[in-house]
Formats: C-alpha cells, sequence, structure tokens
C-alpha cells in the first residue's frame, strides 16, 4: 500500500476542499517564496534539529515503524511537490526526497522483518492501516500551514 492509493479515501475530503493538500502552504506562492509566516527550508532545518534534540528512543514496534515509513512518504510528497524548487534545494541531506523514500522504504522492511512467526499477516495489514491514517492527520495538520503542523512532521521525522 501506498500513500496515493491506499489512503485516498482518507484524504479525499481535504482534496474536494481545494488543492492546497496536494501543494504544502509554504510552496504556495505564485513568486515561489514562502509567504509571509510561511515556512522556509531554513525552518523546517530547525525544526529538524529541534526534533532531534528531543528524540529520546527510536521506533521500537511494527505500528511505529510503519508509521515512520508513511511519514516519511509524506514528506517526499510534500518536497517533490513543492511549487519552488529552491526549497528542495535548501533543506538538510536527511530532508531531501530522495532521503525520504530511502527512510520510508527502510521502515517498511524493517517492520515486515520484525513480523514475528506467530503475527498473521492481517495484523500487519490491520497496523499499516492505522498508521497510514495516523500520518494522514499528521500530514494534513502539516498542509494546513500551521506552525504547529509543521513542528509535528518535523519532529516524527527527527524520531525516524
Amino acid at each position: 500500500m501506498t500513500f496515493r492509493t491506499a489512503s485516498v479515501a482518507r484524504v479525499l475530503p481535504f482534496l474536494i476542499a481545494g488543492s492546497a493538500l496536494a501543494i504544502p502552504a509554504f510552496a504556495q506562492t505564485a513568486t515561489g517564496q514562502p509567504p509571509s509566516g510561511g515556512f522556509s527550508a531554513a525552518l523546517h532545518n530547525a525544526a529538524y534539529e529541534k526534533g532531534l534534540e528531543s528524540v529520546l528512543t527510536t521506533p521500537e514496534t511494527i505500528g511505529e515503524m510503519l508509521q515512520c515509513s508513511a511519514l516519511w512518504d509524506r514528506w517526499a510528497y510534500a518536497v517533490e511537490s513543492a511549487a519552488d524548487p529552491a526549497f528542495g534545494q535548501g533543506l538538510r541531506e536527511e530532508l531531501s526526497a530522495g532521503n525520504a523514500n530511502s527512510r520510508k522504504l527502510y521502515w517498511q522492511r524493517l517492520a515486515r522483518r520484525d513480523m514475528r512467526e506467530d503475527d498473521s499477516s492481517t495484523y500487519y495489514d490491520k497496523m499499516e492501516a492505522r498508521a497510514e491514517e495516523q500520518a494522514d492527520e499528521t500530514y494534513a495538520e502539516y498542509v494546513a500551514g500551521s506552525e504547529r503542523g509543521m513542528q509535528s512532521m518535523m519532529g516524527w521525522l527527527a524520531g525516524c
């Protein structure tokens, strides 16, 4: 399951409300510059660094690993769909679209590897669906352009 196919039903209300979900608020200006009070690459980098400083542990459960995978998927999409290429170029290497795609696969593979013999595939599917839903909520808050949404997204990525 990927974000673009599995989660469409969950984000459809946001898509109907407008195309703002596809392009984060920080990238929606005609000039290609972040709007006043918007989020620049430097602000994202700073929020990510703040998240790194506050991380106490790494994901340990299959659900946490799958949520990390889903969040890195959303982040890759956000960077790839940004209207201003300078945004992606100004990000730390860890936040690049290429790294985001690698991290997505890493966490997904790690979750599959951690499946125990007695875990059923329905358990994995259930955990994946829950992780996708939680990632959708985090991403929706992020693309709404709130500082809290950006801090939450960067904090999660730092922990993953």
